[in-house]
């Protein structure tokens, strides 16, 4: 089983795919999707959606899973974030992926054992698990990673609801 694991970000949004083989999560792919060309908004969407469009089809993951967008201070950014966010989770529907979301809480206990643990800690985590000796220093991509590896977690204690 291959599962994409998505952080989003309306500039920058991290991606990163494991392989279950068994019991064992192997590292497959990992990178980031950038809207720094877009001309306006409408654009960024555009290239979010045809990009992950794009990674599904490279890679045929069975599973879409997708970190939940946390409030922020200001409500046009976490609007803008929303529909990031959206079209990047319709791009796994529209590919016919079960789509699971997963909150940034739930994804750090599930790495670190707290939820609150910081970015450079998660990323420390996601290091060990899959054995690699860097990720560079983009933080969307270990938290894409992150949020791969906790939904393999979840199917693996059976704690999935089901869809």
């Amino acid at each position: 089983m291959i599962i994409l694991g998505v952080d989003p970000g309306l500039n920058n949004s991290g991606y990163g795919l494991i392989k279950v083989d068994r019991s064992k999560i192997h590292f497959l792919a990992a990178g980031e999707i950038s809207t720094a060309k877009a001309k306006d908004f409408p654009e960024k969407l555009e290239i979010l959606y045809r990009s992950c469009c794009d990674i599904i089809e490279d890679h045929k993951p069975d599973v879409f899973a997708i970190e939940e967008t946390f409030s922020n201070v200001n409500p046009r950014t976490s609007l803008k974030l929303g529909h990031a966010r959206g079209v990047l989770m319709l791009a796994g529907q529209i590919k016919d992926l079960p789509v699971y979301e997963y909150p940034a809480t739930i994804v750090k206990k599930a790495l670190t054992g707290v939820g609150s643990a910081s970015k450079e800690q998660v990323k420390y985590m996601v290091m060990k698990m899959l054995k690699l000796p860097s990720l560079g220093g983009k933080m969307d991509v270990s938290d894409a990673l992150a949020v791969a590896i906790t939904h393999y977690n979840q199917m693996r204690y059976g704690q999935l609801k089901n869809k």
